[in-house]
């Protein structure tokens, strides 16, 4: 038997800084924990480098608790714990977009992707929004970076195959009175919104309608309401998800 790697192993070591975007970057690495989470990455494609286990199954690598926390980075820890190959990032023109701009938190943006992946849409990001690729960002999505096209791009001028929609909280129209197809919708942070100049540049805006006293919705809600309003306008939300 191979022997119980500590958190001091040089592959713990260098797994366990895939938690650092900048490493992530460089290696086109990345985490992925929970034997659910992992299942579902290697379903659609994902490739696992190496897994570490605290009871190894065969070409797993046995790892005590000590190390497995350094790996998930989780108070309390689920095994398995992988190292995960980023899929070369990409967009489809044929699909819908979401477009998250300066989204910072990890679980949005997790939150968004999964939405993205359950309509059939595209998953685009701006500078400043939370690294797709996190282990946290992957959690919250669901795999749904591993199943929907996840790409990085840079203002409106990068959407130029799309029709582009811009989020606002008030004076845009309602979602199904958007004609054309397929859409990139551009969703900001919560507190901010979008910014002016990048909401005008748009072909359309829309505004989600709230009859109650909210003034504004939370970032990956207020994504998911439009985008099943739009896709359900467009017949793709016709089956139960």
């Amino acid at each position: 038997m191979e022997p119980v790697r500590t958190h001091r192993a040089k592959t713990v070591v260098e797994a366990a800084r895939l938690h650092r975007a900048r490493d992530r970057r460089e290696r086109g690495l990345t985490l992925v924990e929970g034997p659910e989470l992992l299942a579902d990455v290697i379903a659609a494609g994902g490739v696992a480098r190496e897994v570490f286990a605290l009871r190894p199954g065969p070409g797993e690598i046995g790892v005590d608790e000590q190390a497995l926390r350094r790996l998930a980075g989780t108070k309390t820890p689920r095994g398995p714990v992988a190292v995960v190959e980023i899929p070369e990032e990409r967009l489809d023109p044929s699909r819908n977009l979401l477009v998250a701009v300066g989204v910072s938190d990890p679980g949005n943006v997790g939150t968004m992707i999964r939405t993205a992946a359950a309509f059939g849409w595209g998953f685009a990001y701006t500078e400043g929004t939370a690294d797709p690729w996190s282990p946290k960002t992957i959690r919250s999505g669901g795999a749904g970076q591993f199943q929907t096209p996840v790409s990085r791009v840079h203002g409106v001028e990068a959407l130029g195959e799309w029709v582009t929609v811009a989020t606002v909280v008030r004076g845009g129209t309602a979602p199904e009175d958007v004609p054309a197809r397929p859409v990139a919708v551009l969703i900001g942070e919560e507190a901010h919104g979008l910014p002016e100049d990048l909401a005008a540049a748009c072909d359309f805006q829309v505004t989600i309608e709230t009859p109650g006293p909210t003034e504004s919705l939370n970032a990956a809600v207020a994504a998911g309401i439009v985008v099943y309003a739009f896709s359900r306008g467009s017949g793709e939300a016709s089956d139960p998800v």
